[in-house]
């Protein structure tokens, strides 16, 4: 597939040992993180001039310093322009990889190469890159669009269920908000999908890309305020990572965060509740469950008070889906998303 995003054009492969579409011309800079070691082999094998970066594990990867460093390293080993940058890995690694990719001699060309569901259907695409600042998560941050992106199954094969699950939160979002026939497509074919059918898997992918990309390619850098409808479930979801100190992985939260800004907005009398029904259903039919033992209130509702997509100090805007597959964004008074999270809770 071939995307047009604000003039920059994006090639997207989805399928099964597709590692080989590299331009043997060119010098690749890998970065990507320990726990990959198996996925980097499976990459460099492909490619003819190249360099590693192994990032720290977990958030820590995402700081400005480590970012700086990388650049040091491609300035050292000559890479120019004509050269490009490969990330490896999930979101965390994707975000690290755009913001250097985009800074780098003002820019240098991007593959992403996505190793989990959650990164296939979400995080690899969409321009989207940040780095944390003395400790303040995103701060530094820019737009810039990656040239290809290679989605190989493969990868997904080594997973564990719940990793597949936390993707196939994303893939419900898409398919609640915007995406009717997705929609029932995952509640047909749960089974394949969960035992990584290939085309079942290719399937979920490719619709949950096109439905991002819809948004995408129509509100580039966030400026009037359709991307916002990405973030259904987000809020709330937010809320329930920061407050279980990202304990509960992000496709969980921000199932459980559909399911709860759902209930507000049925609460507020601005939707329907059958809407409610149809994401538990699924939610259900996947098992995907919060456990919210741990989970401490105040850091959560933080959280909601800090949102983004916050207008000032007291009012939010909030996507709800108005039916199966539709959406509207709503604005809101943070003390009703407040309350109405608390509500959820009991």
């Amino acid at each position: 597939m071939i995307f047009d995003v604000g003039g920059e054009k994006i090639n997207v492969m989805i399928g099964e040992n597709i590692l080989n579409s590299f331009d043997k011309g060119k010098k690749y800079f890998i970065i990507y993180q320990n726990s990959l070691s198996n996925e980097l082999d499976k990459v460099s094998s492909n490619l003819m001039d190249y360099d590693i970066y192994e990032a720290p594990d977990g958030e820590k990867a995402k700081d400005v310093d480590v970012a700086l460093d990388i650049i040091k390293k491609m300035v050292e080993k000559g890479y120019t322009r004509r050269d490009a940058i490969i990330s490896l890995g999930g979101g965390t690694i994707s975000d690290l990889s755009g913001f250097v990719a985009s800074i780098y001699m003002r820019g240098i060309d991007l593959i992403n190469i996505p190793t989990t569901l959650l990164s296939m259907v979400d995080a690899s695409i969409g321009g989207k890159n940040g780095v944390n600042f003395r400790g303040i998560k995103n701060v530094i941050g820019t737009f810039y669009q990656p040239r290809m992106i290679i989605n190989d199954i493969l990868f997904l094969k080594t997973l564990p269920k719940e990793e597949i699950l936390n993707g196939m939160g994303e893939v419900i979002k898409y398919s609640i908000i915007m995406d009717k026939d997705l929609y029932n497509y995952i509640v047909n074919n749960k089974e394949e999908i969960l035992n990584l059918n290939k085309d079942n898997l290719i399937f979920v992918i490719e619709s949950s890309i096109k439905d991002k990309m819809k948004i995408v390619v129509n509100d580039v850098k966030e400026t009037n305020g359709l991307r916002a409808v990405l973030n259904f479930g987000h809020t709330i979801g937010h809320a329930i990572e920061s407050g279980s100190e990202f304990k509960i992985k992000h496709g969980f939260a921000i199932s459980y965060g559909m399911a709860c800004e759902t209930q507000i907005g049925i609460n507020e009398g601005i939707i329907n509740e059958d809407i409610y029904y149809a994401i538990k259903n699924v939610l259900s039919l996947y098992k995907i469950e919060v456990k919210l033992n741990d989970i401490d209130i105040n850091k959560a509702l933080e959280s909601i008070e800090k949102d983004k997509k916050r207008l000032n100090n007291k009012k939010i805007m909030i996507p709800l889906p108005i039916s199966l597959g539709e959406f509207k964004i709503f604005t809101m008074d943070l003390d009703v998303i407040k309350k109405g999270f608390l509500k959820c809770l009991n």
